[in-house]
């Protein structure tokens, strides 16, 4: 399933150009529908195939003592002079004559669609995730998380270009393409002033800035783990707005050589074939070590919990990211998999951070400690467990409540890697005072300049 976002940015032509192009684009998308055939769970819902008994003493094929030798080996074939005897008569050379012709007839066909008038290919890149392109004023996507997008099947001739996105300058260019050719624009548009104003930058991925101040921590009326409720006070931070996605992570790997995530049981390419999903099968410190990669951290389970459940203009705590109301619509949940990062922005916290419900849980950088005034007894508290923030697609909306907590050794046994890691991804979080990233923001004011 690894393709790029596509979409026809063309109506009906109503010419036999545009019909052609509308059949041509209808043909890649059934040819691609019968790729994205989902294969859940197959070794549950395959049967093997019958087979005669066998001789318990030698494992031999055996015959059904009634039915005669002649009937086992060939059936006779029917009498009669009918239409079942005149397509018998027929050589096998002319069998073989009829399939060539078809076929060479369906290679015309395809041939003659794809070469007569089928559009041009616009490829952009770099554009900052969850972009709107726009051709000729009609939305023709979103740019996925390594932000390219692919639109195919565009009319010849000039076509207007505009990127979009919130806290950026729009993007606006032109491109002139002829029928079967690619042509590729290359994102240039600066940050605007307000991204740093409305606290949203584009630090290795979006991040949104939580603001210094105290937050209410914990839950009084819930999990034994989660209480008190309690007063905690942080320092401006900015946090990743989605999860790490594949093609992220896979970057990572590539440029340190590091071993790729095992794939869930339920898909052998979930990595390497959907760039936009977010990683599953890392362990705490495969995250924090693409954590420091990037430039950033894991966030401290504080950061985590207020980036989900405060809500700054009221000064309230919310259960869930988006309120108080149990919402399963909201987000991705009770589903089979997981979706692709930013796919549902309902499901938002008052800062705008998704994903923080549902989907996939995430690491962060805590060991599993009671709160402080917290006398509760467990073995499983200590520096033996790392804590897991925000449930996963799996689990019932009560566990998913912006201060339910888990938690999990570091590393997973060799066992879970295959059936349980999957439930499992990350975000990261760095210092507003980080010295890296100040450098960041002042380079690129200076250039905007």
């Amino acid at each position: 399933m690894d393709r790029t976002v596509t979409m026809d940015s063309n109506e009906k032509y109503g010419t036999a150009s545009g019909v052609r192009r509308a059949l041509a684009a209808s043909l890649m998308e059934t040819e691609g529908s019968r790729e994205r055939r989902s294969d859940f769970y197959s070794e549950a819902t395959q049967k093997p195939a019958e087979r005669p008994p066998e001789s318990p003493a030698t494992g031999k094929l055996t015959r059904n003592p009634n039915q005669s030798r002649d009937s086992s080996v060939i059936p006779k074939a029917p009498s009669g002079t009918g239409t079942t005897g005149r397509l018998r008569g027929i050589p096998i050379w002319g069998w073989w004559l009829m399939g060539a012709v078809l076929a060479l007839s369906l290679s015309w066909i395809t041939f003659y669609l794809f070469s007569n008038d089928p559009g041009f290919a616009l490829i952009v890149r770099g554009a900052p995730s969850g972009s709107t392109v726009n051709v000729d004023n009609k939305s023709v996507g979103v740019a996925r998380a390594d932000g390219t997008i692919r639109v195919a099947f565009l009319e010849s001739g000039k076509r207007i270009v505009r990127v979009s996105r919130s806290g950026y300058e729009d993007f606006n260019t032109s491109v002139i393409g002829k029928d079967g050719e690619t042509k590729s624009v290359i994102y240039s548009a600066q940050a605007s002033q307000s991204a740093e104003a409305d606290g949203e930058i584009d630090y290795n991925g979006a991040m949104v800035l939580i603001k210094a101040g105290p937050f209410v921590m914990g839950d009084d009326n819930h999990e034994t783990n989660e209480k008190p409720a309690h007063k905690v006070t942080l320092s401006d931070y900015y946090i990743d707005k989605f999860e790490v996605t594949n093609a992220q992570y896979k970057r990572f790997c590539d440029e340190t050589k590091r071993v790729y995530p095992t794939n869930p049981h339920w898909d052998n390419q979930y990595f390497e074939k959907n760039p936009d999903l977010p990683v599953v099968g890392v362990n705490w410190n495969d995250s924090a070590a693409y954590a420091k990669w990037a430039g950033k951290r894991l966030p401290n389970e504080e950061e985590w919990e207020k980036a989900a459940s405060w809500d700054p203009a009221s000064q309230q705590k919310r259960q869930w990211p988006w309120g108080n109301n149990p919402e399963p619509s909201r987000i991705n949940l009770g589903a089979d998999r997981p979706n692709p990062v930013g796919r549902q922005p309902d499901g938002a916290s008052a800062y705008g951070v998704q994903d923080l419900a549902g989907s996939v849980a995430e690491w962060v950088d805590a060991f599993y400690q009671p709160y402080p005034g917290n006398k509760t007894a467990d073995s499983n508290f200590g520096q033996q467990n790392r804590v897991i923030r925000g449930g996963h697609f799996r689990l019932d909306i009560n566990d998913v409540r912006t201060t339910a907590r888990f938690y999990h050794g570091p590393e997973f046994e060799s066992a879970e890697k295959k059936l349980r890691s999957w439930l499992t991804g990350f975000r990261c979080a760095v210092s507003a005072d980080d010295t890296k990233l100040r450098e960041f923001l002042r380079t690129r004011s200076a250039k905007s300049n």
